[in-house]
């Protein structure tokens, strides 16, 4: 193999590397300006993250205008969180829809009667509330609700008496759901909170509380929070799961190209000396053409089909345009079974290792490292003096050579006869 050669592949590899720079940040842009663009119309349909806040009690101090907190005794929340996602763009929004019920029950310890108001907050102001509902007990409250201004109410409580306030009303949001103690007062008291997903990998938002049980349950998980006596001044979070974008992964995908690839080209270079097949620089070109074409099909079918149908159709596509290339510009002097296993390997499973979020990187080393080995086993007995010798020169052809010189007589002796 010529230095000419070698340095014409090495320019159709970093042309290759150049068109793929310019996929992936075109497909990036398209996830950025969709993100952008769409993100603000699915909060209008589906509402912005909520953060519901723990109602506030305050009894009035006589002569005064002005009240004192009172703490619940009893706290009792169960919030149904069911993912329902939406697409748009190239993008997955975690959108869900959120069920909520409280009850929170408080006690007048004073010797006289009390005057309790009660304030309750809704999560998003000027969201949509459905099958909204305000109890005191049994005794169900009707009254305008504006949801920017929040409901109130007034009650009274004899010495001694308790009243149970409760609340109802299912809603939507999106990224996170999450709860709040009154700041106020920094405490709560009998906390037993439950949160029910539809979902089973949960996290939580940062500065919140774990749950002190969480049970995965054929619809998902049940989250517990139980607290007799808490001082905190954290909240209680659930943060919905993303679901696999195709824009940032295609992008992903489409950067890490090269790498494939180098790794096939490296292949196709050791055939050509194992098999002492002449492979020229132009079938270096097409193939890594035939690679380009699996990130551009990928790049523009996901976001019109299933990622992964995207993933499968570009796949085949792609191998079946490089080894059906090869094998019919080499006329079978390629093993074209080796060729189509290679493609598999470093184009179709490096790509596909971006779907296994976490292990990426160790699937990727652990297929260098097998490519490594098997090549240094292949390779071993090749004389590499032989393999990158210099062809000669070419130049003039070599003149024809000068025909013989007769040889000379003999020249008489002395005393010799000489006749004319």
């Amino acid at each position: 193999m010529s230095t000419n050669r070698i340095a014409a592949i090495a320019i159709i590899f970093l042309a290759a590397c150049a068109g793929w720079y310019v996929l992936g940040r075109t497909t990036a842009q398209r996830s950025i300006e969709s993100h952008g663009r769409l993100g603000t119309e699915v909060e209008a349909l589906w509402g912005t993250p909520l953060r519901q806040e723990s109602p506030s009690f305050s009894a009035d101090i006589p002569g005064t205008d002005r009240g004192r907190g009172i703490m619940p005794v009893k706290n009792t929340v169960t919030v149904d969180l069911h993912a329902d996602y939406r697409k748009k763009g190239l993008i997955w929004y975690p959108t869900y829809t959120c069920g909520f019920e409280g009850a929170y029950t408080v006690t007048n310890e004073e010797a006289a009667a009390q005057k309790v108001r009660i304030r309750f907050n809704f999560p998003a102001k000027g969201a949509t509330y459905d099958a909204f509902a305000m109890f005191i007990d049994d005794k169900k409250i009707l009254s305008p609700i504006n949801t920017n201004e929040g409901a109130g109410e007034l009650i009274e409580l004899a010495p001694g008496a308790s009243a149970t306030f409760k609340v109802a009303y299912r809603t939507r949001g999106t990224r996170e759901w999450r709860y709040t103690m009154d700041a106020k007062l920094g405490r709560v008291q009998n906390l037993d909170l439950t949160v029910n997903t539809s979902f089973r990998n949960v996290d939580y938002p940062e500065g919140c509380l774990s749950p002190m049980s969480a049970e995965a349950v054929p619809e998902g998980m049940k989250l517990t929070w139980h607290a007799a006596d808490l001082i905190t001044k954290e909240g209680i979070g659930v943060v919905i799961p993303e679901r696999l974008n195709p824009g940032p992964l295609t992008s992903r995908i489409t950067y890490f190209a090269p790498v494939c690839l180098l790794f096939f080209f490296v292949l196709v270079a050791t055939i050509n000396i194992l098999y002492k097949v002449n492979i020229h620089p132009m079938h270096y070109l097409f193939v890594a053409a035939g690679f380009f074409a699996f990130h551009l099909l990928l790049a523009y079918m996901a976001g019109i089909v299933n990622i992964h149908l995207a993933f499968a159709i570009s796949s085949a596509v792609s191998v079946v345009l490089v080894t059906s290339y090869l094998s019919a510009a080499l006329r079978g002097g390629l093993p074209w079974k080796l060729a189509a296993a290679g493609q598999i390997f470093f184009l179709v499973l490096f790509s596909y290792s971006f779907f296994l979020e976490g292990i990426t990187g160790l699937t990727v080393a652990i297929g260098s490292v097998v490519t490594l080995a098997v090549l240094m086993k292949v390779t071993a007995h090749i004389n590499w003096d032989e393999v990158f010798v210099q062809p000669a020169k070419k130049g003039r052809p070599a003149p024809p050579p000068l025909p013989p010189v007769p040889p000379l007589p003999p020249s008489p002796g002395i005393g010799e006869e000489v006749h004319v």
